[in-house]
């Protein structure tokens, strides 16, 4: 119970950790991306704008490039120069960084479906379209309807972060199957020994 428990929180820290790079450091991602746009005059916004714009594929690049970097080795190195915290670093069967995405999806999930325009009809149906621009669209496809108070929480909290933790995952699939997942002390010892 108490290694579900420590795996769960890992995934909240996991969660939290991407929050808050999305929240308070998304400029540390966008700035070259923005850099090397005006330099190439491919854009002319300004890097506020460029932020709203296109934060949510960017950001999602990121945790793609961040998947394929190897941390379980960092793991074993840290076990190598301290043996005595091996059992404090115990690797984890599934890593929590392949289900990381899911408290930060049912959240967004719950968002989503609960939001509501300011200027929604009662009798009118549900918004589909406006929703989905205000959670995924860029900025120029924004309406006064849909801005809020928790617009660029919506973006920041909510669908970055997810966005991030998804492709991440991906990649971290994709690098264990075709570089092979790195195995467990167990499985290492059971192929050392001789049957």
């Amino acid at each position: 119970m108490v290694r579900v428990l420590t795996w769960c929180a890992k995934c909240l820290f996991l969660y939290l950790l991407v929050a808050m790079l999305a929240i308070k450091f998304a400029w540390i991602f966008v700035l070259p991306v923005w850099a090397i746009g005006t330099k190439m005059h491919w854009t002319t916004i300004s890097r506020f704008v460029f932020l709203l714009n296109y934060f949510l594929p960017i950001f999602a690049i990121s945790g793609f490039i961040f998947g394929w970097i190897p941390f379980g080795r960092l793991r074993k190195a840290l076990i190598d120069i301290a043996p005595g915290l091996a059992r404090f670093v115990e690797p984890d069967r599934i890593s929590a960084i392949y289900l990381a995405w899911v408290p930060v999806t049912l959240a967004f999930l719950v968002r989503f479906f609960t939001w509501q325009s300011r200027n929604a009809s009662v009798l009118g149906g549900k918004d589909t379209v406006g929703r989905t621009a205000r959670f995924f669209g860029t900025l120029n496809s924004q309406t006064p309807a849909l801005f809020d108070s928790r617009w660029a929480q919506d973006r920041f909290l909510y669908t970055g972060p997810m966005f991030f933790l998804m492709a991440c995952a991906i990649a971290v699939l994709l690098r264990h199957v075709i570089f092979g997942r790195p195995s467990l002390p167990d499985e290492v010892a059971a192929s050392e020994s001789p049957e």
